[in-house]
């Protein structure tokens, strides 16, 4: 005798529905960490925003800072995708058009919401250390890829070798203060002007 099927509600099983409760509580933390920020967003505001009981919420989430976590991850999990497919389509190109493609690739993830902008330079900077060791975590990520790049540039006899890491520290240090200045600038500059300076910045760094 076959077991019975999974209960379903409205036609969705209880996994879907846990699922779809949980996305909803992310969009909400998207919007309300990145527009109010992540200490003026209570627990209760994000249930309000999302719809979800706060008792379901701790089915889903430890803590607030559990949903920061998470979101923060989405942001960097679409960052990653976008510079890869970047990187891959240029896999063949000079180095100095890998890195660009590279750098215009996170950039336009982060630039084209201002909410994950603000929730990755802004809102998980120095929160607490399980956030503060994922955002270190995400930036040692970048470093690696800087460090592949040149090396790989290196061994085609494109550039000299240099100090990569250090130089990985110098763009990513660039970027955390040109994207929050542009951020808070009022009118606030073309993204694709200061995503152009930031590529032509990393290109500068590694090429000559």
């Amino acid at each position: 005798m076959s077991e019975p099927s999974a209960r379903r509600y409205s036609g969705r099983s209880v996994d879907e529905w846990k699922a779809a409760r949980r996305e909803r509580l992310l969009d909400a933390a998207l919007e309300l960490f990145g527009t109010e920020g992540y200490p003026a967003t209570s627990v209760e505001r994000l249930c309000a925003q999302a719809k979800v009981s706060t008792r379901h919420f701790y089915h889903e989430f430890q803590n607030k800072e559990a949903v920061l976590l998470a979101v923060h991850a989405q942001v960097i999990e679409l960052a990653v995708r976008s510079t890869g497919e970047a990187l891959r389509q240029a896999a063949d190109a000079h180095v100095g058009e890998r890195i660009g493609a590279a750098v215009e690739g996170y950039l336009r993830t982060i630039m084209a919401d201002l909410r994950r902008a603000r929730i990755s330079f802004v809102e998980v900077v120095g929160t607490s250390p399980a956030v503060e060791e994922q955002r270190i975590a995400f930036r040692e990520l970048i470093i690696s890829s800087v460090v592949k790049i040149g090396e790989a540039a290196v061994a085609r006899n494109e550039i000299a070798p240099k100090d990569f890491r250090f130089l990985g520290l110098c763009f990513i240090g660039a970027v955390n203060t040109v994207v929050y200045d542009w951020m808070l600038a009022d009118p606030r500059p073309p993204e694709k002007e200061v995503q152009t300076a930031l590529r032509n910045l990393a290109v500068s760094l590694m090429v000559n």
